[in-house]
């Protein structure tokens, strides 16, 4: 599976226009090898003068995507009229490197993982590159199982940037931002204290409010 992330810096007086804009992208839904789209604002712009629009597109290989690329999209971005509503705009590709599954979800079924989704916990984390072994087994044996345990995890992934073999992504789905807030105070601290200090060179945290127009399903 491969992931699209897109992040877009947009002013306030433009928000509702490219907010509409992002709306007109469910053209995507019917294109092979296409599998869900979510977005939505970065909490933590707060009331700045621009904002965060962070968009998480998942297709089924990459092949798919640059047939997208190739036939689709110039269309449709035309007829969204996104073009001047962001100051910029950055695109990644990162391929799926382990599924994050509920407690009442198996673990190959990440497919629906999205599903009720009204916030998503992003981590960007640079990993030491003789660590990157240990990162993911620490992310098996500590981190899912302990986010398995919160009612309204909805299940995520963890990611790799194929420009950047020392990034990571980990992309995590709740049904609100309550439920991750009772997580992050209540689970979380404990699981920190059992975690490697030398693994994570560093790491920057995003907190998305989906917008449920942005949500596109086939």
């Amino acid at each position: 599976m491969i992931a699209k992330y897109i992040r877009c810096e947009v002013p306030a007086a433009n928000r509702d226009d490219f907010s509409k804009g992002q709306s007109l992208w469910q053209a995507t839904a019917h294109c092979q090898g296409f599998i869900s789209q979510l977005g939505g604002w970065d909490l933590s712009s707060g009331k700045s003068t621009s904002g965060k629009a962070m968009i998480l597109a998942r297709w089924s290989d990459m092949e798919s995507v640059k047939n997208f690329m190739r036939v689709t999209h110039d269309p449709i971005a035309e007829e969204t009229n996104q073009d001047g509503t962001y100051s910029t705009i950055s695109v990644s590709y990162l391929r799926l490197v382990m599924s994050i599954p509920a407690l009442n979800q198996h673990q190959n079924h990440h497919c629906n993982s999205q599903v009720g989704c009204g916030f998503i916990r992003i981590a960007d984390c640079y990993i030491d590159p003789e660590k990157a072994n240990e990162f993911i087994k620490e992310q098996a044996r500590l981190w899912n199982p302990g986010m398995q345990r919160v009612e309204g995890m909805l299940g995520g992934q963890v990611w790799l940037f194929n420009d950047k073999p020392q990034r990571y992504l980990v992309t995590t789905y709740w049904e609100n931002e309550a439920a991750h807030r009772h997580y992050a105070s209540h689970y979380f601290p404990a699981l920190k204290q059992q975690a490697a200090t030398d693994i994570i060179q560093s790491i920057s945290g995003y907190h998305i409010q989906t917008e449920p127009s942005w949500q596109i399903t086939p």
